[in-house]
Formats: structure tokens, sequence, C-alpha cells
């Protein structure tokens, strides 16, 4: 199930692991990248940081594609990491690296909750604000409540074709029993 990859087809021994974890929006990924980090002492990227431009000043607006791509590329090049978003599209250096995939599916209601309780922190100025308006939560709730039967079936393909496999995680204990055998491989290196 799990494989431990290089770029050259020639298997590396992982001294910190590279995870990769894709999910809708309230799915739990910033959680659970942010834990997992902690448990194998790796970095982690939040996607977003890469797509969206934030030192626009305006909410949505996107990052050029070729920077996006290099910072990505600079983090892939790290020997551990846990990188999670949404996308999928422009990931195949992230995704023919990993030595896991993890798809995060709770419920559309608990997605849905998570992403509304997030924006009224945001907003109250308990969490770092992204500038967010009603209208952009209405959108990203629509957007959210097709993520699984559009989004991560297309994210599921493209993966496949690239000989990969995804765990389905709903809960952080599921992803923690995904990674075991690469918190053992750590071990035993060290």
């Amino acid at each position: 199930m799990f494989g431990v990859h290089s770029q050259s087809g020639i298997p590396r021994i992982p001294l910190k692991p590279r995870i990769h974890i894709i999910g809708g929006s309230g799915s739990g990924k910033s959680y659970i990248a942010t834990k997992l980090a902690q448990h194998f002492g790796v970095p982690t990227c939040d996607l977003d940081e890469l797509f969206w431009d934030s030192a626009n000043g305006r909410y949505g607006v996107r990052t050029d594609p070729a920077k996006r791509d290099r910072h990505l590329a600079e983090i892939v090049a790290q020997d551990g990491w846990i990188i999670e978003g949404v996308y999928y599209q422009w990931l195949t250096p992230s995704f023919d690296v990993a030595d896991v995939i993890v798809a995060l599916t709770p419920s559309i209601w608990v997605r849905h909750w998570r992403a509304v309780r997030r924006f009224i922190l945001r907003k109250l100025g308990r969490l770092p604000s992204k500038r967010e308006s009603f209208a952009d939560l209405w959108r990203l709730l629509r957007w959210s409540h097709t993520y699984n039967a559009v989004n991560l079936v297309q994210a599921r393909k493209f993966i496949a074709e690239r000989g990969r496999q995804i765990v389905d995680c709903k809960t952080f204990a599921d992803v923690l029993a995904a990674t075991e055998c690469l918190g053992k491989l750590q071990r035993k290196v060290h």
C-alpha cells in the first residue's frame, strides 16, 4: 500500500516522511498536517499559501504559476514534509515523491460546519484573516458541496494515472494508522 519513492524510481530510505494530504474545505487538512508535523518533526506546507497571492492585499488573487511551481519544487526537495490542500493538477512533483497520499473524507456537513466556524473565528479576530467576505464563504460552501463528487474524483484519477494510491481517512486516528509504517521506518533509520 505504501511506497517509498524517489523521482529516479530508485527507492529512498526516508529519514523523514513525505505526506501529501488532500481533501475538501473544512476536512481537517491543516489541523491534521500540524499534528503530523509535530509527530514526525517535519515542516508543513498549506497549498493555499502557494496558490493564492497574499501579498496582493485582496482576497482571491492567484499567485503566478511559475512562482508557485518554484516554491513547490523547493518544498518537495526537502527530506521530509507534510503538504496539504484541495488542489491536484499542478502537484505532480509532490504526488510522485510522497511516501503516502491521504484523502480526508469526513461528511460534507462536518466540513461545512468547520468552514463556517473558521470564517466566524477569522471575523472575530481569533484566527488570522484572509479578508474573505460572506459572499466568498457562500461560494466556498457551494464549491465544497461538490468537492467529493467532482474534484476528489478527478484528483483520484490524476493520482492513479501516476501509479499512486490514495489512503482514505475520516479522522486523525485513521491518518495515524495510515502513516504508522512511516514512523516505524523513521525510527529504524535513526
